[in-house]
Formats: C-alpha cells, structure tokens, sequence
C-alpha cells in the first residue's frame, strides 16, 4: 500500500457539486433509459395484463415490519453473517442478490435503479422458487424484466423536473386510451404506473423510500458505508459460474442420452483496499473519496426528507446516523428502538449539511435542498423568489413579482377574477435565523446583519 501525504484533504473541505453529478449521469444514462423502456413495453404490459406486474401503490402493505437496507461497504461482510435469522424484510440491488443466497439469505425485494441492471448479475439461481420480487422502473436493462419469473413492483422516477422524459414520455408509454365520451381524438388516459419514487444519485435512499412505501417501519442499513476500512474496498461478493462440462460417466450418458452436464459454481470476490493521494478523510478517520461523499449526503438528504427512523449497523462514515449493532437488531428483530421524531432527523442532518455547504429551505408545502458558498446571498435571494412566486385560484396562471411585498389575495392580473396565492408559501425570518445557528455550529461565522434583503423592484 503506498503512503498517503499529509496533505490529504478532509470532508468538512469537500463541496460536491450536485448538479454537475447529475447532468453527468443524465448525459450517461438517459438515452440509454429511452432505449430500455421502449424495448421493455410489451414484457412489461403482458406482465400487467398477467397479473404478474403491477404499480407498487397496488401492492399490500406490510404492518410496520422492521426492514434491512443493503449497501455495497465492506461493513456487509460482517453484518451478512447474521441476517439468516432476521425475519423481516431485505432490499437489496442486483449487485448483492447472488451474495445473499450464497449466505442463505433470501431478500425480500430486490431494487433495479440503475438503467445497467442486468439479469446477467443474478443468473445461476432459480428464482422462481423464492418469493423474491423485484422492484423496477421501465428504463432498467430489458434481459433483467425478460427473465425475471417472479412479481414485479412497478414505478418511476422523479427526477424533479416536470418536463422530463420520466414524467412526461416514459410516462405516457406506459397507459391505455379510453374513450373519454369526446371520441379517440380527446380520449382519457389511464396510468398503468402512476407512482413516482424521488430519487436520490445512489440505491440505499430509493430502497428506503420503497421500504416506507410498502409499510416497513424502522429501517436499518448494512453495508452502507460510502468510505474504506478492514482494508476492504468494498463487500466480498459472490457469483455463479455456470458452465456445461462433458458426463464422464458412461452409464449416465447411456440412460440420460445426455452428453454434458451444466456445472454451477460459486466463485469468491474480493476487493482489497488500496490507498492513494487523491483520498479524503472522513470526519471519523476513514479514507474515502469525493463520490462517496456526495452519496453520504444525497443520503441524509433523504433521511431528512423521509422522517423515517432510520439506523445504521455500520462502521462506516455516516455517524449522523445512530448506531445499533447488528447482533442487537436481529436478537430484537428491529423492534427495540426509539422512534425518531422529525426534530431529531432535522437536526442531525442539517449540522451536517451545513458544514459541507448544503442547506435545507422549509416551505409549508415541502422543502428543497440547496446548495451554496455564498450563502448569506444566494440562499436569501433564493428564499425572495419563492415568496414572490404565485397563482391564480381561479385560472391557475402563475405571476413571478420582483418586490418584496406580499401579494396574497390580490386580484389576479390575468383573469381579474380570483386571488394570488403563494406556491410556496415561506417564513422567512425563521430559515435565516436556522441557517445562522446551523453556519455557526458547523465552525462558520455568520451573523443576522449579514443577511440583507436584495433589492427589488416593480416589474
């Protein structure tokens, strides 16, 4: 292993950009989701039509039942061991399916996000004989819905943007026309995958949004680490290996008329861990680098959103997290915790957040995440905008005003019949003074007289 200097960077330096990630993967992967979801429609509507596929809100809920959370960390390979007594539910991804069956460990769900899913990454196990279903969206890799035998729980993803071809083309894709009493011309469109999943860069936030989905209640994560340690670059994996190897018994060839027999073996993969100057320092003392942190904040990011009780079994980066060992959720079965109350979840994860330059904005219809280096001003601005944002109650036109006064119930400007209403109505003052405490908790050093209102003027 090659020495690391002492001038490796440390995570509360590290400002991963967001957007940048995203258009990435978008550029990567978008045309390549077109392609998929074209050549998956017919596999995916016979299945429906079958009663084989369905979307996932038609799915019956679980009674508040404990789910595992698979991650791809090295801490799996410890935690792994002892989920053959766990009862509840297991979601995983196709890259720890074939891992957890070597184990004896039949998952519950498996979760298809990335459009590369392959059934090549499951082969070697007959599936038809678990009770495993897949989870899946149309834009995954067609061998995966092609071969799959059992249940499948449809949905889409939210990407944020309702223009998208997720929310608009793929969603479309996937309806049937019925006569709306206007003739075919104007025919109402009936969804068959109406449920959209918001969707956070890596699995384990997806997975824990099914788990809510379904009606698991608390959620435990193994293996999701997002940094190195026990010299492991990642969880020891396993595949099959299946091969056809001549029948070097006479009498069998005799009987069977068979000349070769189909031989599956398990083969062990290992990752070691091999250090370099390019790694960060996480702020518990582990080596990782700048995409596992994005991943560690998109993931706090959907705890925050989810206010689900979540904890980790891990040793890994994410200390926001509360921990219990794996043993101790098992013997329990998951139940032996306290539930986590929203103040909690917003507290953890926005000190977080904060020290990284990433803020959460609290609207009364929701929230969004932001962002910023600057943000005495960007952030402020930002808040100006969205209070400045309305529509019409009446003809839903949507006005943008530029001043810092409030409009609410005034005449609408367009129809001169109804009341503007805020889209996102904010309280101001209370995210500055939030945003100031979380700057300064996090070693910054913001004050109130640094936030000053931007000048505006009439449109």
């Amino acid at each position: 292993m090659s020495e690391i200097k002492e001038s490796l960077r440390d995570e509360a330096t590290i400002r991963s950009d967001s957007s940048k990630y995203n258009q990435g993967t978008l550029a990567k992967q978008l045309i390549h989701e077109e392609i998929n979801t074209a050549y998956n429609h017919h596999v995916i509507i016979d299945a429906i039509k079958n009663n084989r596929a369905r979307d996932i809100s038609l799915e019956p809920k679980v009674n508040k039942t404990s789910a595992i959370i698979l991650g791809s960390g090295p801490s799996l390979d410890y935690s792994i061991q002892f989920l053959k007594d766990w009862k509840g539910g297991i979601f995983c991804t196709t890259s720890h399916a074939l891992t957890l069956m070597y184990h004896g460990i039949e998952p519950t769900h498996i979760v298809a996000l990335d459009p590369f899913c392959t059934y090549d990454e499951i082969k070697g196990i007959d599936w038809s004989k678990t009770k495993t279903k897949l989870i899946a969206h149309p834009g995954i890799w067609p061998s995966l819905l092609e071969n799959w035998p059992n249940e499948i729980l449809l949905y889409l993803q939210n990407l944020g943007d309702p223009t998208s071809f997720y929310a608009t083309t793929q969603k479309r894709m996937y309806s049937h026309r019925e006569d709306s009493g206007r003739g075919m011309r104007a025919p109402t469109f009936i969804y068959y995958i109406p449920t959209e999943i918001v969707v956070f860069s890596c699995s384990p936030p997806v997975q824990m949004f099914m788990a809510a989905f379904l009606g698991y209640g608390n959620i435990f994560l193994c293996g999701v680490d997002f940094a190195y340690h026990e010299d492991k670059d990642r969880f020891t994996n396993y595949t099959i290996n299946s091969k056809w190897i001549p029948a070097d018994n006479d009498l069998f060839k005799e009987n069977s008329g068979t000349i070769a027999v189909k031989e599956n073996k398990w083969e062990k993969h290992e990752h070691p861990f091999v250090k370099n100057d390019k790694m960060i320092k996480t702020n518990n003392g582990l080596f990782t680098d700048e995409i596992h942190l994005y991943y560690k904040k998109n993931m706090l990011s959907a705890w925050r959103l989810s206010n689900q009780t979540v904890y980790t079994t891990d040793h890994g980066s994410i200390t926001e997290i509360p921990y219990k060992s794996i043993e101790s959720v098992v013997k329990s079965q998951g139940l032996n915790v306290n539930k986590q109350t929203p103040q909690f979840i917003s507290l953890a994860v926005e000190r977080y957040l904060a020290s990284v330059g990433a803020f959460v904005v609290e609207a009364k219809n929701g929230v969004k995440f932001i962002e910023s280096d600057k943000p005495e001003f960007e952030l402020l601005n930002y808040m100006y905008l969205m209070f400045g944002k309305y529509k019409c109650d009446t003809c839903t036109v949507i006005v943008q005003s530029n001043d810092i006064i409030d409009h609410e119930n005034e005449e609408c400007p367009q129809c001169k019949k109804g009341k503007l209403v805020h889209v996102a109505p904010i309280d101001i003052e209370y995210n500055i003074n939030k945003f100031i405490r979380l700057i300064n908790q996090a070693g910054g050093n913001t004050e109130r007289s640094k936030w000053n209102l931007p000048e505006r003027k009439e449109k």
